[in-house]
């Protein structure tokens, strides 16, 4: 698994300062090739900051969801997060559109989500946006 991003945003986020936050939107600024005029810009150094945060959390989120399946569990995880059908994951990991579900079962009851009634699309959405959208899961939950 490769490097946690968020480890290093948080990291980043921990030592800057408002120089630094300006001096990382001069960047993205000369990149993206816009001009953002200079009364915008300690506005929008505070609204990257929240960005970056908000980005970092829902990063170290998603590793701690990751984190508690199996490296199998993941991978059908990520097929049927990029769209792919049941057939198509099976097809692509060698193993069976029963594996395919009993992965997805697995990683449910891992992550406490219980199943819902007869329709098993809807487990896989509901395991897809439990660990990729946890703040519209939490909004739903409340």
């Amino acid at each position: 698994m490769p490097f946690p991003v968020s480890a290093l945003v948080h990291q980043f986020l921990e030592q800057a300062d408002e120089r630094d936050m300006l001096s990382l939107l001069s960047m993205l600024e000369k990149i993206a090739r816009q001009d953002v005029p200079l009364h915008m810009r300690a506005g929008m150094a505070v609204d990257l900051r929240e960005l970056l945060a908000d980005a970092a959390l829902r990063d170290s989120v998603q590793a701690r969801q990751l984190g508690q399946l199996s490296d199998s569990e993941v991978s059908v995880v990520l097929l049927i997060a990029a769209g792919k059908s049941h057939r198509r994951a099976a097809e692509m990991l060698d193993i069976s559109e029963r594996t395919i579900r009993a992965h997805i079962e697995n990683s449910m009851k891992k992550l406490g989500l219980k199943p819902a009634a007869g329709d098993k699309r809807l487990d896989a959405r509901l395991l897809i946006a439990h660990i990729f959208l946890p703040d519209v899961m939490q909004r739903i939950s409340d």
